[in-house]
């Protein structure tokens, strides 16, 4: 960028002969190319010095606006050339961090790559060097690509290369997995063996992680729950002392007199729901490819649900609509129209990724049963072709209909590797995607030898069992928002049960009574359908939390929203309050 480049050169005119100094107390260069930052070292503490000059005239209005007006909030500008060099310093460590998280997650399937591409007698600069071309891992593509420029354009012999990829990564288990063949080949060992056992120990290492990430989710989980259920009971007294206190009960009941838990339901619970969301999916490991039909049926459901929402409502009471205002006489009251629109966004988009997800499912187990059969069937002397094509009778799920194209379309002379690969385009899991991807290499560039399927099979195995074992983790918590939207509902219903009868004196007229009384249910009214509000956002967030994406936490909201509105009309018939 011309810009930066600019900037650069002034910052090195201006402030390069303090940089070397500087890199004593701010030791730059290891994060940076961790980082894989491309930037000189004194280049980058010189950016920063200028860039914390720069801000100074930023410092000096801070301080001049405080002593002219008095605003404290100004204050906040004055250490904002110390924002800018911790900034400095944070983004190579952010960067790092980044580049260790997509590195982690596509370390297994490269390492059991490279593992079955050496059984077939392939080294695995080879293997890095076709990795370098694969979209299916694309933080794999870019160290890749590093190791290929250092051997293609600087000279560097491949052995040197990998020892120098391993120095740069900021990810443990990628330098063991490079410096480890480094030292085997270099003292003559058995690479075939070392890779495998490598690739099998990455495979276990990450079953613990996924099981460590399942615990740590579940805290999140209750923490989430405990802080959404007590936090709004705490807020719903208090918005019912403040409203007895100030004599709402007896007032018209306006929008103005429930501000307060207006703006804590829609606007601060969401935003508290965004924090817990962010940080179960920096827990969580993020898949490439992302299936985003359900949240286009969210979006259409949404701008529907609003319209359900503002009819059963008559526009929040500015008109009188005869169809919905009869519909309200009959009990469809604020609570319930709340739940019926948040109903009507949820369960369409909760449906359409149950679907997707119980696909997924059935075409992952098809897959790794697929191979499981193509390693026997392998050992009959069969060729890989005939093989699948043997194979296209059998039951494999979802699978099944997707491997008679296969093998139809192999029978029409059509290339394997053009068939596998017209495949992975339909298929919107990125787990079938990798493993079909290894056993079209495997037969492309090995022919798909009995050991190499084999060894295909047996990680596809290991991938398997992980995501076994962290659903099993997982879904112990899959009860608890159900419990917690009870809950908070039926405390709710009640609490305002007892506090609204508290708005008058014994002797009070009648007139005042019916008042009372209509203010009393608005009251009512506004609290339950905050309380329904919670369920859906508890219901969107342990979705997320339980099955790594927001739209599996769709048919939870959907759900939660019907018991709770049921749970609202029905408690007070069991339970006399007040």
């Amino acid at each position: 960028m011309p810009l930066l480049n600019t900037l650069e050169t002034w910052s090195l005119r201006l402030f390069g002969r303090y940089a070397p100094s500087l890199s004593k107390v701010f030791p730059v260069k290891e994060s940076l190319e961790k980082g894989n930052i491309k930037i000189f070292p004194l280049t980058y503490l010189s950016l920063m010095v200028l860039a914390a000059v720069l801000t100074v005239p930023v410092s000096v209005i801070g301080v001049v606006g405080f002593l002219i007006t008095g605003f404290v909030a100004l204050l906040i500008l004055v250490p904002m050339p110390l924002f800018v060099i911790v900034g400095f310093v944070l983004i190579p460590k952010s960067k790092a961090s980044d580049r260790a998280s997509n590195l982690d997650r596509e370390l297994p399937f490269a390492a059991a790559y490279i593992s079955v591409m050496s059984s077939g007698g392939i080294a695995p600069y080879m293997s890095f060097k076709r990795l370098s071309e694969v979209d299916l891992m694309p933080a794999m593509r870019v160290e890749s690509r590093e190791i290929i420029k250092d051997v293609e354009i600087f000279g560097i012999d491949p052995l040197s290369a990998l020892e120098n990829a391993a120095k740069k990564t900021p990810l443990d288990g990628f330098k063991d997995f490079l410096g480890g063949y480094a030292s085997t080949v270099i003292i003559g060992g058995d690479i075939v063996h070392f890779l495998e056992r490598k690739a099998e120990d990455i495979f276990k290492g990450r079953a613990l992680k996924v099981k460590a990430a399942a615990e740590r989710l579940g805290m999140l989980l209750e923490t989430f729950i405990i802080v959404m259920v007590m936090m709004s009971l705490c807020f719903y007294i208090l918005f019912s002392v403040q409203q007895i206190s100030s004599g709402a009960g007896v007032s018209d009941g306006g929008a103005a007199d429930f501000s307060g838990i207006l703006m804590y339901t829609f606007m601060f619970t969401p935003m508290l729901s965004m924090l817990f969301i962010y940080l179960a999916h920096s827990m969580q490991p993020k898949s490439p490819v992302v299936e985003m039909k359900a949240y286009k049926v969210f979006g259409v459901c949404s701008v529907i649900g609003i319209v359900l929402f503002m009819l059963l409502t008559n526009f929040l009471g500015a008109t009188q609509l005869p169809l919905f205002t009869q519909l309200q006489a009959m009990g469809v009251d604020l609570p319930v129209a709340m739940a019926l629109s948040l109903f009507v966004v949820t369960a369409p988009a909760g449906i359409v990724h149950m679907r997707f997800a119980r696909k997924v499912t059935s075409m992952e187990n098809g897959v790794n049963n697929f191979l499981r059969d193509l390693t026997e069937v392998r050992k009959t002397g069969l060729s890989p072709e005939r093989c699948i094509e043997s194979l296209s009778k059998r039951d494999y799920g979802a699978f099944s209909k997707e491997i008679r194209k296969i093998s139809s379309d192999i029978s029409w002379g059509i290339p394997i590797k053009q068939v596998m690969m017209d495949f992975l385009k339909r298929t919107k899991s990125w787990m079938v995607q990798i493993v079909m991807f290894l056993l079209v290499e495997t037969i492309d560039v090995g022919g798909g030898t009995i050991g190499m399927i084999e060894a295909l099979s047996r990680f596809s195995n290991l991938t398997q069992e992980v995501d076994k074992e962290k659903k099993m983790s997982t879904r112990p918590y899959v009860f608890m928002p159900y419990l917690a939207a009870l809950l908070l509902v039926a405390t709710t219903v009640m609490m305002t049960g007892l506090t609204s009868g508290f708005g008058l004196s014994a002797g009070a007229e009648t007139a005042a009574l019916a008042a009372s009384a209509a203010a009393a249910t608005q009251m009512t009214n506004i609290f339950v359908t905050s309380a329904i509000f919670h369920s859906f956002i508890i219901g969107i967030v342990a979705g997320k939390i339980s099955d790594e994406s927001i739209a599996s936490g769709f048919k939870h909201a959907a759900i939660l929203v019907i018991i709770s509105m049921l749970a609202a009309k029905l408690i007070p018939q069991f339970i006399k309050i007040g």
